[in-house]
């Protein structure tokens, strides 16, 4: 029996893999690379293996390719879906050069924007929905870009986008989010209840409720106390909570917050009851159900911020009920006991707010002792709040050369950014920063970045203060560079500010950055016939020079069966290599389709 030709043998294992068949289709793959490199193959080969979950042969396949055909964007894009599934934050990284590589890839933006959103960058990903709304035209990439512009402050733009879209768009309660956030609680009230009329769902009675309370409270009251008597919903009864107590009806405020207590007990809810029995006046209640429950969640999991917030809200109802020294008293029997960074960074600001520095920086360093990352990134604010700024570097930098994870390297950028001292007190720790930052340009959110830009302004001022107008431009730039779309505190006119003013002080015009111009593709006014003759090319070699120059562009297959050979990539190289040694610039490749590399001619 003839075995079918190779051509056939390779669709063959497209097909099995379309059919949901990738043991078999990754058996016929295996089969064929052995007699033949066929990228397209490599490729489906690698898909085969992701498919079958076998993510860490699939990882060390992309890998391959990815070095082997870095302009590929579809390569980039399955190699960024293994890393994710492996929780690797390099997924980010792959995503954004697939996308680079092929704007057009909406499998790619969709996978970069969500990428983004999961890390909580949603200023990042706004560029990237916009232009995937704009190409899809999908609903849902339509609600999520609404969704995210409502969630980055952009309410009006939300809104305008929205109503600038056709009836049947398929916009739901994102519009109505948009408005409410924007302050049309009218609107926003008539297109929740609207929404809801059609698909009753809690999400979008919540938005009516607390929209409709706003633009009309007589009417907006009424409708909180008809729902809460027919709904179970946690949200809309906490709402309605903290409008009561917004409203100072405190009473009735209490007996919904222990309705809200029936339908969920978690510690922040527990902590409006007692914050409601301490503004009625109800004190021997309060303060039982403060410390219990206080001693719960010193028991049991929580997060630092919840924890934090808790023992803020204790604190401050100790030093409103109590003398300074009752106060401290009760505080320190509740939780000096306890080793948690978080009580330990309490108890600081307890004695720093009583106006005792000394133990107030001892607990602080117990604090950083506890825990170097959260307890040291305290110590530090302390520290710079008092003035000692050189103790504040020494702390900052230490953190900053043993932080592993992106996102401690985040929240010390954050502090270091906040602090915002004068440029001669940070030059070391900007200079720190920015080199761990630049280590992972590839991973960063946009705040991270907007925080590198912020270290790169430092360095800037402080070398126009020295005098070095050269290096101050070329923070600016680097910073410039860096900086992120939509930032919030850091804009382009701090740095052009500073590069004005190197400028003014420059005696000289040095240039401080160097230009190098792209080769340019040589216009000889030659024949075909004549370029073909001055290179020296195969009888071969000038068939596939021909075909081009007629096609203009031609996949790896077409000029496998132009020639009736598999050889054809290494011809193709071979030729823009003679070409090179010429001064020439023919052929370009394109990237990968699924019919293999794509050639485009680009000579006369």
């Amino acid at each position: 029996m003839i075995p079918p030709p190779a051509d056939d043998r390779i669709k063959e294992a497209f097909a099995l893999h379309q059919a949901g068949k990738y043991a078999e289709s990754q058996v016929l793959c295996n089969r064929l690379l052995e007699s033949t490199r066929d990228p397209s193959l490599e490729i489906l080969a690698a898909i085969n293996l992701f498919s079958l979950g076998k993510f860490e042969d699939a990882e060390v396949h992309f890998r391959d390719l990815a070095r082997r055909m870095p302009e590929s964007s579809h390569v980039h894009s399955y190699l960024a879906k293994v890393l994710e599934i492996k929780g690797d934050t390099g997924a980010i990284s792959e995503y954004a050069a697939a996308v680079r590589l092929d704007p057009a890839n909406l499998e790619a933006l969709r996978s970069y924007a969500a990428g983004l959103i999961a890390r909580n960058d949603h200023r990042g990903a706004l560029p990237t929905l916009k232009k995937l709304h704009i190409l899809s035209g999908r609903p849902d990439d339509l609600r999520l870009l609404v969704a995210t512009l409502t969630g980055t402050g952009r309410y009006e733009e939300a809104c305008l986008l929205c109503t600038s879209q056709s009836p049947g768009a398929g916009l739901g309660r994102e519009y109505a989010e948009a408005l409410q956030a924007a302050g049309r609680y009218r609107e926003a009230a008539d297109k929740a209840w609207e929404l809801h009329n059609e698909n009753p769902e809690p999400a979008l009675l919540r938005i009516y409720l607390a929209a409709h309370a706003r633009a009309s409270a007589d009417e907006g009251m009424t409708a909180y106390a008809s729902a809460i008597r027919e709904t179970s919903d946690p949200g809309i009864c906490l709402d309605y909570t903290l409008l009561l107590r917004e409203r100072k009806e405190l009473l009735r405020a209490l007996a919904t917050s222990k309705k809200l207590l029936d339908l969920d007990n978690c510690p922040q809810y527990r902590l409006l009851a007692c914050e409601i029995s301490a503004e009625l006046g109800d004190h021997l209640h309060a303060l039982g159900e403060y410390e219990g429950l206080i001693r719960d969640i010193l028991n049991m999991p929580i997060e630092p911020e919840d924890l934090r917030q808790i023992l803020r809200s204790y604190r401050k109802y100790l030093v409103a009920r109590f003398s300074p020294d009752e106060a401290r008293q009760r505080f320190l029997c509740l939780i000096s006991g306890d080793t948690d960074v978080t009580c330990l960074e309490e108890t600081a600001r307890m004695y720093q707010e009583e106006g005792k520095p000394e133990e107030a920086r001892s607990w602080y360093y117990r604090a950083y002792r506890a825990d170097f990352r959260t307890g040291g990134l305290s110590y530090a604010i302390f520290l710079a709040t008092s003035g000692d700024m050189r103790e504040c570097e020494k702390v900052l930098l230490h953190i900053l050369a043993n932080v592993k994870k992106p996102v401690d390297l985040s929240r010390v950028a954050a502090v270091v950014t906040e602090l915002d001292q004068p440029p001669q007190y940070m030059k070391r720790l900007s200079l720190q920063l920015i080199k761990r930052l630049e280590e992972q340009r590839q991973i960063l959110t946009s705040d991270d970045r907007e925080c590198l830009a912020a270290a790169y302004l430092h360095q800037a001022a402080y070398a126009l203060s020295q005098g070095d107008g050269a290096a101050c431009m070329r923070s600016c730039l680097c910073g410039i560079d860096v900086l992120p779309a939509y930032p919030r505190f850091c804009q382009t006119g701090d740095f052009l500010t500073l590069i004005n003013r190197a400028k003014e002080q420059a005696l000289t015009d040095t240039p401080v950055m160097t230009v190098s111009f792209p080769q340019t593709k040589e216009r000889t006014g030659q024949t075909l016939q004549e370029i073909v003759d001055r290179v020296t090319l195969s009888e071969a070699e000038q068939k596939i020079l021909m075909f081009l120059a007629t096609h203009r562009r031609a996949s790896e297959t077409d000029l496998r069966r132009l020639l009736g050979s598999r050889r054809v990539t290494g011809m193709v190289n071979l030729m823009i290599r003679k070409m090179q040694a010429q001064g020439l610039m023919l052929i370009e490749k394109k990237g990968m389709g699924t019919e293999g590399e794509i050639y485009e001619y680009c000579g006369p």
